[in-house]
């Protein structure tokens, strides 16, 4: 299991060697022991103990540029800036980003608790309307990075059929195939953009034991249609699989509570039901192909599966009632 999270780094050093580096030049006291995080398709994650407590350890993927790295840790300065809540960075002898033997490496504030992918819990309406201000506050910041590109985001929905559509089943590409003209009708590139997390789903979302969420891994974050946000949201976090109008509830009081600070366009608001829905073609689209192209058969990848099928097939429904 250890070998396919070194692959992503592109290493054989002993993480445990590593941890002593971390331990010695972050200041953190001596190193007891180590725990990979599973969950998560990109990095190498690990949560540290030490003499003087726990914290969060994350060791960039080695197709990672070191602009890429720069750029998301200079991301999370700034939101954490904007008090945005998100795990605190530590500091060691090189800043907030490390370089070890090739690898970088950046260290967090450990949240004792679980992502919600883990607690397989639906959200209360005060925690939609706590996620939706959190996202609120990051599409507030003033940041336009350097674009990178994320294969599962809405945005990149052509150039990801064209490459992986071949891979869908029948049913499958029966729902996706005919959002192509859809996506096209929307004219993206007019909408509103901001700065974006991006990526605020169930694996992304850590609750700590006293109930408070925090929004982790800004690694996918880009200057995207404002309403991306929300669409991801909504088509994991506010989705309610079993039924439309809990949906579509969680989903109101969201944009209530987002447009106390950021107030959309009637055109964003009109066009948010079918970002949401390409949102949901998305997660069919990429974990198909990482299920059947890369043999991807973990439960976090079968659970973005299933729910992109649920929600086409509901927002379908919900069109022909």
């Amino acid at each position: 299991m250890l070998s396919v999270y070194k692959e992503r780094i592109g290493a054989n050093y002993e993480i445990t060697e590593i941890c002593q580096h971390i331990c010695r030049d972050f200041k953190l006291g001596n190193f007891l022991d180590y725990k990979v995080t599973l969950v998560g398709y990109e990095d190498f994650n690990f949560a540290l103990d030490t003499g003087k407590g726990k914290y969060f350890v994350k060791i960039f993927n080695k197709d990672r540029t070191n602009e890429d790295c720069h750029r998301i840790v200079g991301v999370l300065e700034k939101a954490l800036e904007a008090r945005v809540s998100t795990p605190k960075l530590f500091k060691s002898n090189q800043g907030h980003l490390y370089q070890q033997n090739k690898l970088r490496i950046c260290v967090m504030q450990y949240i004792s608790g679980k992502d919600l992918f883990s607690l397989q819990t639906e959200l209360g309406a005060e925690e939609i309307r706590y996620l939706a201000k959190q996202a609120s506050l990051i599409n507030s910041l003033d940041l336009k990075p350097k674009q990178i590109y994320d294969s599962w985001a809405i945005t990149n929905f052509p150039l990801e059929f064209k490459q992986k559509g071949d891979r869908l089943g029948s049913e499958d590409l029966r729902l996706v195939k005919p959002l192509l003209s859809v996506y096209r009708n929307l004219h993206i590139k007019t909408l509103p953009h901001c700065f974006v997390h991006g990526d605020i789903i169930r694996t992304n979302v850590m609750k700590d034991e006293k109930g408070k969420l925090w929004i982790i891994d800004f690694s996918c974050a880009n200057y995207y249609p404002r309403i991306q946000e929300l669409a991801v949201l909504a088509c994991d976090l506010f989705f309610d699989k079993n039924s439309s109008e809990q949906s579509n509830s969680n989903l109101e009081i969201a944009l209530k509570e987002y447009q106390k600070r950021i107030k959309l366009t009637n055109r964003e608001i009109c066009s948010l039901p079918t970002y949401i829905k390409l949102a949901h073609a998305m997660h069919v689209l990429r974990a198909n192909y990482e299920k059947v192209a890369n043999g991807n058969s973990s439960k976090e990848n079968e659970h973005y599966l299933q729910l992109g099928r649920a929600g086409l097939k509901q927002m379908s429904e919900q069109r022909n009632q």
